[in-house]
């Protein structure tokens, strides 16, 4: 296999391949969503001056101006298909009105391709903020955006005849649900007015769904600091974040840093940024003074001296006016974990990741229908040398709507065949710079455990540089595979990709599918060298595998590739009956996690 150094994401976007996620004109693209987002906690404020929760249709009026002729509803439906598949409101904790009415735009109800959407939902009264001269809008919302979307609150001090603009979700992802307990300082329009009106703005052309409830106007406190966008990265990993990294393939430095944000209404000064993995692993930065809406970023490249273990990432900002123990400290604290592991690369952060920031979609055979096949990929960094850059196996994270039966194979791909590689039928149409598994059928036992281990014929040895690790999978309704999709961490476009087979396009996903990779090492020293005997060889009836092996698992694979057997080392030695194997020449794959040893036998009826 042809190996790739280090690409930068100019590299790629210099081969003409968008750095957004392109929506089919079908819109085949259908994400399962398993697990939503919570709710953001919002630290209770001094004073609510209004509140609306959409039980009342008359104090609202709806206008639309477009050829698409979709308005605004109050709805209570609870229906999962609203908006292309963003679905009602979820409320395990019964925090939302949702049942008494919710604003709904649903673009994708009527919508064209090509289509235009521009509507408003308007107060009908007026609000009294003359009491308070600084004010934010709080609402409660479920949301998915697509590339033309806008959502947007729009404030009035004068009955209507002009209004002040405030785009919100302009940091959202593409194609990914949101709900969360938001808020938008609105104080330049509304803050001591006496005559305010409130209207919800959606523009766009056949896109999601906006779905909104609780609007809220309540006064903005004096000081109030929050932590954003925390990151963790290798500086040589183009912006990946990786959820597990094994400890050959650490990068030398990384770079750690976040963002606050002063949505308080004066400033704060000697603000302070504390970043801890643990002990040795603190660093602090010095923000400054931060006026009132305003948003300072911090961080610098460090050398962290790591080992195999869980590192959990606290990211604290704090000020003078705003230390530990303040009312509202508690949205001063953002997090961002990673592992260190022996040997599981993923670039998902499934199980890492806190579980209180999750955000779990699927993709699969059944998400695209203009396609003979699908290809995701990961991109992978490796710089462990060649004894240490050994890829055992994938590893796939399912969902238990996969269904048993399902055929996938995996493959190693160089970075910019998978980018470049365009309408190619199928894995082996990657020339030479593929390694693959035979076809692999999904059972029962793997969508009981939540994932797939797929093994390569012969371990996978490549040079040091950035490799894409991918899943092909067959177009089908009936045999399904959804595979995990983590959107807790906005990865960049390149990190995660899709190919669609036949249609000549490969696509952005990104987030980061569960695809990871089991690595092995070439060799031991001879303090910890790993004995294997297997026997007898030939064979007729039975062959015998002796390891000083523990642990793990042993694989015997015929000259195709196919696996025949697949079992854990249970002891010193383990039997299989080769009776009903045909003659020929077989491979047996021993790994630990760390360790890989093959072997071959001969089987002779």
């Amino acid at each position: 296999m042809k190996k790739v150094y280090l690409l930068t994401a100019l590299a790629f976007a210099s081969l003409g391949v968008s750095a957004q996620k392109q929506k089919m004109t079908a819109k085949e693209m259908n994400a399962e969503v398993i697990q939503k987002s919570s709710l953001k906690p919002v630290a209770t404020q001094k004073v609510t001056v209004w509140s609306n929760d959409f039980s009342n249709a008359t104090n609202w009026s709806f206008a639309n101006a477009t050829n698409d002729n979709q308005d605004w509803i109050i709805s209570t439906s609870t229906s999962t298909t609203l908006g292309y598949g963003t679905g009602a409101f979820l409320d395990p904790n019964s925090t939302i009105s949702n049942e008494n009415g919710y604003a709904l735009f649903d673009s994708d109800a009527v919508g064209m391709d090509g289509g235009n959407q521009d509507a408003t939902m308007t107060l009908t009264g007026s609000i009294d903020c003359s009491a308070y001269p600084n004010v934010i809008l709080e609402f409660t919302q479920r949301v998915r955006m697509w590339q033309t979307t806008e959502t947007i609150f729009e404030v009035s001090n004068d009955n209507g005849a002009t209004w002040v603009q405030f785009p919100v979700n302009l940091d959202k992802a593409t194609s990914t649900l949101y709900q969360e307990t938001s808020q938008v300082n609105i104080s330049s329009a509304a803050g001591g007015q006496a005559n305010v009106k409130i209207r919800l703005r959606y523009i766009g052309a056949w896109d999601y769904a906006w779905l909104v409830d609780d609007l809220k106007i309540i006064e903005q406190p004096a000081y109030d600091l929050r932590s954003l966008s925390p990151f963790v990265a290798g500086t040589n990993n183009e912006g990946l974040e990786y959820g597990k990294t094994p400890v050959a393939h650490l990068d030398a430095s990384y770079d750690v840093g976040g963002s606050v944000i002063n949505f308080g209404a004066a400033a704060n000064t000697n603000t302070i940024a504390n970043v801890s993995f643990g002990s040795g692993l603190v660093y602090n930065y010095n923000v400054g003074s931060i006026n009132s809406g305003d948003t300072l970023s911090y961080g610098a490249t460090e050398t962290p001296n790591l080992s195999v273990g869980m590192y959990n990432g606290v990211y604290t900002v704090s000020s003078t006016e705003e230390a530990a123990g303040s009312a509202l400290f508690a949205n001063n604290v953002g997090n961002r974990n990673f592992e260190v592991t022996n040997n599981v690369y993923a670039l998902d952060g499934i199980g890492v990741n806190p579980a209180s920031l999750q955000t779990t979609t699927t993709l699969g055979s059944n998400s695209f229908t203009t396609t003979t096949g699908t290809i995701f990929a990961n991109m992978y960094h490796l710089r462990g040398g060649n004894t240490n850059n050994v890829v055992v196996s994938l590893e796939i994270g399912i969902a238990s709507t996969t269904t048993a039966g399902t055929q996938i194979q995996v493959a190693m791909i160089d970075t910019m065949e998978m980018i470049t590689n365009d309408g190619f039928q199928s894995l082996t149409d990657l020339n030479s710079n593929v390694a693959e598994s035979d076809y692999y059928a999904v059972t029962a036992a793997d969508i009981a455990a939540g994932k797939i281990t797929v093994f390569f014929p012969q371990p996978v040895a490549l040079g040091d540089g950035a490799y894409y690790a991918a899943v092909l999978t067959e177009v089908s309704t009936t045999n399904i595979i959804r595979i995990l999709n983590d959107e807790t961490v906005l990865q960049p476009w390149y990190a995660s990709v899709i190919h669609l087979i036949n249609d000549g396009g490969t696509y952005s996903n990104g987030n980061a599918l569960a695809i990871r990779m089991n690595m092995g090492v070439l060799g031991l020293d001879n303090e910890t060298a790993t004995t294997v005997s297997v026997y007898p060889n030939p064979t007729s009836e039975v062959v015998t595998i002796e390891s000083n092996m523990t642990e793990g698992s042993i694989q015997i694979m015929d000259l195709t590739g196919k696996v025949i057997a697949n079992e854990m080392i249970n002891g010193v030695s383990t039997s299989f009956n080769t009776s009903a194997l045909t003659n020929g020449m077989y491979t047996v794959i021993l790994t630990n996690g760390s360790t890989v040893e093959t072997r071959k036998f001969i089987v002779q009826h």
